[in-house]
């Protein structure tokens, strides 16, 4: 069925870069039935309303999903026919942009002189608006139809062409009236031949309503930026190229790297060395250092991440015994002597088909973000997630989907230390420059699905490249480079960040593994787990030379921390976070690793029981599963489980419940194996303490299980 559009509708279109508004008033079934003066007074009369309606902000627009149709595209991904789905990603900022739709080219001209694209759109329904984006070059658009779910067919605009000589526009068709039908389709044709230049369309929407579709950057609401970013200074930038920053989740340390300068290892021709800066006692940066080899040689070198704890570094390459360099990932640890080589990190199905490549492992230890073009990718460099499978092992790569990535380069990436807030930068979505940088946040474990990426604004983002955004883990400044104001090429800069872009808040704990017998530092792993659910929150290692470690956590829960070191027993520790709801330090958290020696007295620090009494809690299954698991694993060793109390009530009555509290712990460890005749238990009541009993913190370092070893 076709119908015959014979009621007045409007169209007017918001320009970008102008500040003005063109009105348009046609009357579809017959044009000139108006006279000049009734198109003046109507003109005057829509111009009033759309200076209100650009007050107001249409939120049920319907934007297209599938394509129908399309005369041709420009290539299967750059300006492909699917780039006109979606929101608008390259207007108002408009121009030339991969992201849009644009017919096929021929000998540097459009192939097409009839153009159209048709598209269709979720859940049909009565419109009384039509938006178009024109993101470059517009004004070739000469009619467009709308189609109903019953094959309904109306003309909304049919028009010439018209060479508006601006860089882009919204071409909003306002009717005067919704349509009796429902609308499933919209098919847009043009005349490219008559418009100079390459015409691209980047979105095409519908609405019920009147008020005119825009579209604005996707800004964070009401963030206000403290200050202006500031430059590092020369202690850091000079007139060469200082690039990508990764600072230390303390604020303290930052690692970026410089290129072709003269004191890098292959001299004035290498292109990427890593250098590193380290704050004085009164916050002042330190003149910047070459890190030397292993982790410098003539080829590239770069810093990708750094853990929370300082001791281990993500670098982009794999670092061969040759001193050559591959396309990958490594992993290096600090040693006494200095950082190690480089390790391979081994990620299944591994591929990279450009020349460029970035890589984020995460706080917890547990993902690699990395940015590379692979069979699958939208387009160029794809941002992707691998899941830590074991020691430098990691999944497949799984792309972060199309909410996150684009037809460009999406690169870049930066995770915060809550584990779901991700920053990156692209010009696949409308900013302020070539890339800006946005947020998104992940609202689930398949990493499919994210919140729009927002952009971060323009105090940060400028009209050049702004990229690699990291942030420590107090979340109060942000370290980018950028080429806007700087000392000679891309500078590294930090500015104060708002409240309303900050991750959530984490706790940074900081610590040292010590023998227990002689009080030096101990080389150990550390694992933090949620209590009580076992799961794994994050990885350290601990300084060989002085044994201090940190861990960032998410605040809000509980966790069990323990350390594993080679020839000594694990040690385990537990903190309730559940009450902190903002950025947190806790320093001088002491772990002390008792040798696997006959003598030797370990305390099992997340053990758990009904008040009073000696029924074992959950939260208490995963440290007596792991002692278990040691014994079984040493089978000479024979162990005396100690139960002991603080001096809370009489005597007879602790001396009864650390019997029993003893005798519940060496049930559950017989029940999971082990010989009943290599674990034996003792209840100490209150007579041995290892604390005074004059507070609350001293009665509860009392109130403990331990195990000694009696044969080994």
């Amino acid at each position: 069925m076709k119908l015959t559009f014979s009621f007045l509708f409007y169209v007017f279109s918001t320009l970008s870069l102008i500040a003005q508004t063109e009105v348009e008033v046609i009357n579809q079934t017959n044009k000139n039935a108006l006279d000049s003066n009734q198109v003046k007074w109507e003109a005057a009369l829509i111009k009033d309303s759309v200076l209100q309606a650009q007050k107001n902000k249409v939120t049920n627009v319907r934007w297209a999903s599938k394509v129908v149709n399309c005369s041709s595209q420009f290539s299967k991904k750059e300006k492909a026919a699917y780039q006109v789905l979606g929101k608008p990603n390259v207007y108002p900022t408009g121009g030339d942009a991969y992201t849009a739709w644009a017919v096929k080219q021929k000998d540097g001209k459009e192939a097409d002189n009839a153009a159209y694209i048709r598209v269709g759109f979720d859940n049909p329904a009565r419109i009384a608006q039509i938006a178009i984006v024109e993101s470059f070059n517009p004004g070739a658009i000469t009619k467009v139809t709308v189609y109903g779910d019953k094959k309904e067919e109306m003309v909304v605009y049919e028009k010439p062409a018209q060479n508006l000589g601006i860089k882009c526009r919204i071409m909003n068709i306002i009717l005067s009236q919704s349509t009796e039908f429902y609308v499933s389709e919209v098919e847009v044709k043009l005349d490219p031949n008559a418009v100079i230049g390459v015409n691209e369309l980047d979105a095409i929407g519908v609405s019920d309503d009147k008020d005119s579709i825009k579209w604005n950057i996707n800004l964070i609401p009401m963030i206000e930026f403290p200050k202006a970013s500031e430059n590092l200074g020369d202690a850091i930038n000079t007139i060469y190229d200082e690039v990508a920053p990764m600072i230390s989740p303390d604020g303290k340390t930052v690692y970026f790297c410089r290129k072709f300068h003269p004191d890098n290892s292959g001299g004035f021709n290498d292109e990427d060395d890593i250098w590193m800066s380290q704050k004085d006692e009164s916050g002042k940066w330190l003149p910047a250092k070459n890190v030397g080899a292993p982790l410098n040689n003539k080829y590239h070198n770069f810093v990708q991440s750094i853990t929370p704890d300082g001791n281990s570094l993500l670098t982009a390459n794999l670092y061969n015994k040759d001193g050559t360099t591959g396309a990958g990932v490594s992993l290096t640890y600090k040693t006494k002597q200095g950082w190690a080589l480089p390790e391979k990190q081994v990620i299944d199905d591994f591929a990279n088909f450009n020349q460029f490549a970035n890589y984020f492992l995460s706080n917890d230890g547990k993902f690699i973000i990395m940015a590379v073009e692979r069979g699958d990718s939208y387009g160029e460099l794809d941002l992707y997630v691998c899941l830590r499978k074991g020691d430098n092992r990691w999944s497949k790569p799984i792309n972060l989907g199309p909410t996150i990535n684009s037809c460009v380069n999406d690169y870049s990436p930066f995770l915060a230390a809550d584990g779901v807030t991700l920053y990156f930068s692209t010009s696949g979505i409308s900013g302020y420059g070539k890339e800006d940088i946005f947020v998104a946040t992940r609202k689930d474990d398949t990493w499919q699905n994210w919140s729009d990426p927002q952009n971060l604004g323009p105090k940060l983002n400028s009209p050049e490249s702004d990229t690699k955004y990291n942030i420590p883990a107090s979340g109060e400044y942000a370290f980018f480079s950028s080429t806007n104001k700087s000392l000679g090429k891309n500078d590294i800069f930090r500015i104060k960040l708002p409240t309303k872009i900050k991750p959530n808040p984490v706790v940074l704990i900081s610590g040292k593994v010590l023998n227990e017998r002689t009080n030096q530092p101990v080389d150990a792993r550390i694992i933090v787990e949620e209590l009580p659910s076992g799961k794994e929150a994050a990885i350290a290692r601990t300084d060989p030379n002085t044994g201090e470690f940190k861990i960032i956590l998410p605040a809000g829960k509980k966790y069990g921390f323990r350390a594993i070191g080679l020839g000594f027993f694990e040690v385990n520790k537990n903190i309730d976070l559940t009450d902190v709801h903002e950025y947190t330090e806790i320093e001088d958290e002491m772990l002390r690793m008792s040798p696997i020696e006959v003598g030797s007295i370990v305390r099992l620090n997340n053990i758990f029981f009904e008040y009073a009494k000696a029924v074992l809690l959950p939260e208490s299954f995963l440290e007596l599963d792991r002692t278990a698991d040691f014994l079984k694993n040493n089978s000479s060793i024979e162990i005396e489980v100690g139960g002991h109390t603080d001096d809370s009530g009489s005597d007879i009555t602790n001396q009864k419940l650390s019997d029993r509290r003893a005798n519940a712990v060496a049930t559950y460890i017989i029940s999971k194996g082990v010989e009943a005749k290599r674990v034996t238990s003792v209840g100490y009541g209150e007579s041995r303490p290892i604390a005074f009993n004059t507070d609350a913190e001293g009665r509860a370092m009392n109130r403990r299980v331990e195990f000694k070893i009696l044969k080994k």
